[in-house]
């Protein structure tokens, strides 16, 4: 983060004031929009997932939790699948400084709201696609399990929880895994790491109807560029010397890093995991003290893979834009909100916030999803698309708390200079719980594909998880609320425990 040249003093007072006028107390004005009973729908973006886990201490900045508040005055009754330290999965952790090595911290973390009598009311499960929301129960341990504690439910999906807590208004951003899994593994193949067209709509109109037939109001966000998070555009596709961070010349000229077809072009991307295969030697030639042997293809996106997933997002966005307005929902342009903050950044008090992974203080060790200066930012375009559709002045959220303050956020403020490193551990856990098939099985199925077969197919992750039944959507009658600890209550404790 950067420093500004004015004075700091000033900056610090004029926030100060800022958290005074903008926090709420008591209700506020919600226009038209009905906050009686809010719920949230989505995926690790809409639970606080953050540096590869849920802790309490990210989700307490969840944008849901942070728009209920605004929109209330208080966050009190908002409930969600809150997970103690280390996190579950344990978050990513900075092991050493030099060389800057992220890798995943020792034990796990325990739920602390399991035994609540009703569905949470943040009901963003991490990993999920929008096929997850509209058939997922459970997965095996998975999270899944966590946030829907079935069969408790009735085995129930996200939506179905959702509706049976009949709410006046929901938040619905959902569809970012069903083009991350390509960002992330690195192997794009339509039906597996991308959701077809086709298919995402069916079940886009399928959830939005849902909510729509009942009655709920709504606010609906679409996709981001993908390929402009971290985890995608930290490393370039040429060698850099790690003890200065500058690209090594060979007469003068940049040494592209060396991938299955040849040397990488200046339009690929190079992937944070690559950081660990580089350092073994993998794309570096002998004479450069590498072993010779093609970065994987699983460490980089080429120029064609970039513009399939880029016309997804775009597809994907059409249809969410479509159909928000066929039922008069709110929409955050997320898409364009974030291409700005990648391009320009956002200043607050004399700091320039960006993408740049570790420093720029918006995403936090996993480089795909954010800290909580950024879901509180995140929070605000939300509110600010409820007070445009619904007539409302629901008060923004104060970023002085999340820049300055107790909810600020930890570990960006850090110097890089020396190079890091993304560990495999660190990638294949990431990628693990965003259901990302193995990589092992998106190359032996991109290798039979590119033979001419069909691959024999791989499990999709976004229906069900591995072994994971699924069930129709239908919208169900609201279930008695199971008393704790009594007949009837909540069975034992899923095997996440």
């Amino acid at each position: 983060m950067k420093i500004r040249n004015q004075p700091i003093h000033l900056a610090l007072c004029l926030l100060l004031l800022g958290c005074v006028l903008a926090a709420p107390a008591g209700a506020q004005d919600t226009g038209t929009a009905n906050f009686s009973k809010y719920v949230s729908l989505g995926d690790s973006l809409t639970a606080g997932f953050a540096s590869g886990g849920l802790v309490d201490e990210a989700q307490a900045s969840s944008y849901p939790l942070l728009i209920q508040r605004q929109a209330t005055g208080s966050a009190a009754g908002f409930q969600q699948p809150t997970v103690s330290k280390p996190g579950l999965p344990p978050l990513l952790q900075l092991r050493s400084l030099v060389p800057l090595s992220i890798t995943t911290a020792q034990g796990r973390g325990n739920p602390t709201n399991l035994m609540l009598g009703r569905p949470y009311d943040n009901l963003g499960v991490p990993g999920a696609r929008v096929s997850d929301t509209l058939r997922t129960i459970n997965d095996n341990g998975g999270l899944h399990d966590l946030i829907l504690r079935n069969p408790a439910f009735g085995n129930t999906t996200a939506l179905q929880q959702a509706l049976l807590q009949r709410p006046t208004f929901v938040s619905l951003w959902i569809g970012n895994n069903d083009v991350l899994a390509a960002a992330t593994s690195g192997i794009v193949i339509d039906g597996v790491t991308l959701t077809t067209a086709a298919q995402f709509e069916a079940d886009f109109r399928a959830i939005v109807g849902a909510i729509s037939a009942s009655g709920a109001q709504m606010v609906i966000a679409n996709i981001p560029s993908v390929t402009s998070i971290p985890f995608v555009t930290t490393l370039p596709p040429v060698l850099v010397d790690p003890t200065t961070q500058q690209p090594v010349l060979v007469n003068g000229a940049p040494v592209p890093i060396i991938g299955p077809n040849g040397p990488l072009a200046p339009t690929d991307r190079v992937l944070l995991p690559a950081s660990g295969a580089l350092a073994l030697g993998f794309g570096v030639p002998v004479a450069l003290g590498g072993n010779g042997q093609p970065l994987g293809t699983e460490f980089f996106l080429d120029g064609a893979e970039l513009a399939t997933i880029a016309e997804r997002v775009n597809q994907y966005n059409q249809v969410i834009r479509t159909v928000a307005g066929e039922v008069g929902a709110a929409l955050v342009d997320i898409n364009a909100i974030f291409a700005d903050v990648a391009a320009h950044g956002i200043n607050y008090g004399g700091i320039t916030y960006s993408t740049r992974f570790l420093t720029g203080g918006l995403f936090s060790y996993d480089g795909v999803h954010a800290t909580p200066f950024g879901y509180a930012f995140v929070a605000n375009e939300f509110i600010k698309a409820i007070n445009q559709t619904y007539g409302a002045a629901i008060p923004q959220v104060d970023l002085f708390e999340f820049s300055f303050g107790p909810g600020a956020s930890g570990g960006t403020n850090i110097d890089a200079s020396q190079g890091f490193r993304f560990t495999h551990k660190a990638a294949s856990q990431l990628r693990t719980w965003l259901n990302v098939p193995p990589i092992r099985e998106l190359k032996r199925l991109l290798a039979e594909i590119a033979a001419g077969g069909d691959g024999g197919g791989i499990e999709d992750p976004g229906t069900g998880g591995p072994g994971g039944p699924t069930t129709p959507t239908v919208i169900p009658e609201p279930l008695p609320q199971p008393p704790i600890g009594g007949p009837g209550g909540l069975p034992g404790k899923p095997s996440f425990q």
